[in-house]
């Protein structure tokens, strides 16, 4: 059994080395000078031959298709990392870009406002139940401001202070039902006091006199002596005319209380505080003749 197998084996090498070698002597030989026994190879080898070049060539085809997948694998990763980091520097410069246009924004508006004023940052926000802002808090407490002062940003009137501590300040907006603004219809100056009507929204009483349309600009009139003249603060939606003369204007704020991130306080807007009772009052000189000297 040994002997068999090794005679097969020997047989399969010969058969194995003897192929090539009978295919090669045909290929060299000119075809006139073939003799029967190598045209009988060349005619059977010819199949084999290409079937062999065919999976040669596939299986080279299949290495060459790998590592060029492999080369652009890599080249993928390459990209990908590079547009990561890209897309952070994009990030990055369009913080700024947003940072330069606020503050080119608010220079703008320092230059229009004559008031003094300081600048705020947004450090909290108090939402309702539907996400409207109802409530701002600023990074700037009792030493910079006190109840009462105007907060306003380059869009608009936001309201004024409503409590301060040593390190913040609440906002109350002006569409709290608390607030009162001055105001007056840019087209035709016609005077009203602006109160908070719900959580976007205000309501002002215009007299009949004066005509107001959907559209037309409500601003400060300055005439409460805590808001600057002339600052936009909401653009009328609707008119009612009731019985009287009056007229109920709702207005929607000029400002986008979600989107603020920086507003002024106006200095020059704060109220006289009252004297407690360490200080009181000084007491009116009486009117009349004085005693003679």
């Amino acid at each position: 059994m040994a002997s068999y197998r090794s005679i097969r084996n020997a047989v399969l090498v010969v058969a194995l080395l003897g192929i090539p070698v009978l295919l090669l002597r045909a290929a060299a030989q000119e075809p006139q000078g073939l003799s029967g026994f190598d045209r009988a190879v060349r005619r059977i080898g010819a199949p084999l031959e290409a079937g062999v070049s065919y999976a040669a060539g596939s299986v080279g085809r299949f290495f060459e298709r790998w590592v060029l997948q492999a080369r652009l694998q890599e080249d993928n990763e390459a990209l990908d990392a590079e547009n990561r980091l890209l897309r952070l520097q994009l990030r990055a410069l369009t913080a700024v870009e947003d940072e330069n246009k606020e503050l080119r924004r608010s220079l703008q508006m320092r230059a229009k406002v004559a008031e003094d004023m300081i600048a705020a940052e947004i450090s909290g926000v108090e939402q309702s139940p539907y996400f409207r802002v109802v409530k701002l808090q600023i990074d700037r407490g009792s030493g910079f401001v006190r109840p009462g002062m105007a907060v306003i940003a380059d869009t608009g009137v936001v309201g004024r202070i409503d409590r301060a501590d040593e390190t913040n300040a609440d906002v109350m907006l002006i569409t709290d039902p608390r607030s009162k603004v001055a105001v007056e219809v840019a087209r035709t100056r016609a005077p009203g006091i602006l109160a908070g009507l719900d959580e976007d929204s205000c309501l002002v009483h215009v007299a009949a006199d004066f005509p107001v349309v959907v559209g037309d600009l409500i601003q400060t009139s300055g005439v409460d002596e805590l808001f600057p003249r002339g600052h936009p603060v909401g653009q009328v939606v609707r008119v009612e005319q009731v019985v009287g003369d009056q007229q109920r204007v709702h207005v929607v704020p000029a400002v986008r209380f979600d989107r603020l991130d920086m507003v002024w306080v106006v200095l020059a807007s704060a109220p006289t505080p009252d004297p407690g009772p360490e200080q009181p009052r000084k007491p009116a000189a009486a009117a009349g003749l004085g005693p003679l000297r």
